[in-house]
């Protein structure tokens, strides 16, 4: 009697393991050598990241960027430039199509443009640096070609965001930043969102400058109680407290205010 033999079981074709989407590859450019390896710590840690390079210098992060072809850069706006002109500029001009998100010099705490001081007030500020620019540093950011921003005292998790959107070519900018953008702070015809006739954005213009409504006066070939009249409506429609505060905001504003000569009024 034969027994009649069993065919094994076909084997059930081995499922391929799972790919992981490709890391994100970073170049991380500071002109602090403490503060770049500190970003670099926080974004090794993050499976889904390779930091490929680093530099000290807009032409260090060019030449790496040229070569290393990251998915972002990562930079701050402390990042000194060969040619004395503000870093991310030159390093937008050089390659176009990098994807780069800016971090700002200091929190939000420490800057005298987001947190304009009264008179009164400012000599308790004595002991925080300038900014170069005068102005909100990532305002600028995201006009010289940020794809994304973030401030310095932001939480690590909103940096990860931020790379991560970046890298999808997505634009990221945080809250104020972008508030600005969406009120249409930044860019041609913002101007008429502030309420201000021409001749108070002369005068605005002027204030920044330190002039003195005599002086203001004679630039603008207007009476001095015209001028103090348009101080005043300045004054209100900008919601601030004095001269100071205005020129501040004017300050902080640099793509809406600009010299469009003499006007009548």
């Amino acid at each position: 009697m034969t027994r009649s033999r069993t065919r094994p079981k076909p084997r059930a074709a081995a499922r391929p393991a799972p790919t992981r989407p490709p890391r994100i590859r970073i170049v991380v450019a500071d002109g602090q050598a403490i503060d770049r390896q500190g970003l670099l710590s926080l974004l090794r840690a993050q499976p889904d990241f390779e930091c490929v390079g680093e530099a000290a210098n807009s032409g260090e992060a060019i030449e790496r960027c040229a070569s290393l072809r990251p998915a972002v850069l990562v930079l701050t706006l402390n990042l000194p430039s060969d040619s004395g002109d503000t870093a991310l500029p030159v390093i937008h001009a050089a390659l176009p199509g990098l994807r780069i998100l800016a971090i700002s010099e200091r929190g939000v705490a420490n800057c005298l443009i987001l947190n304009p001081p009264t008179r009164s007030r400012l000599a308790a500020y004595s002991h925080v640096p300038r900014c170069e620019t005068g102005t909100d540093c990532l305002q600028m950011a995201m006009a010289h070609g940020a794809l994304g921003t973030v401030r310095r005292s932001a939480d690590p998790d909103a940096l990860f965001r931020t790379v991560r959107a970046v890298a999808a070519g997505q634009t990221a900018y945080e809250p104020r930043t972008g508030m600005m953008l969406s009120h249409g702070g930044i860019g041609a015809g913002a101007s008429a969102n502030l309420g201000l006739s021409v001749r108070e954005m002369d005068v605005a213009v002027l204030l920044a400058e330190g002039q003195s409504n005599k002086e203001i006066s004679g630039l603008l070939s207007i009476s001095e109680p015209t001028v103090k009249k348009h101080v005043g409506q300045i004054l209100k429609k900008l919601s601030v407290q004095d001269r100071l505060q205005a020129g501040l905001f004017v300050a902080r504003h640099p793509l809406i205010f600009s010299r469009n000569g003499t006007s009548s009024g």
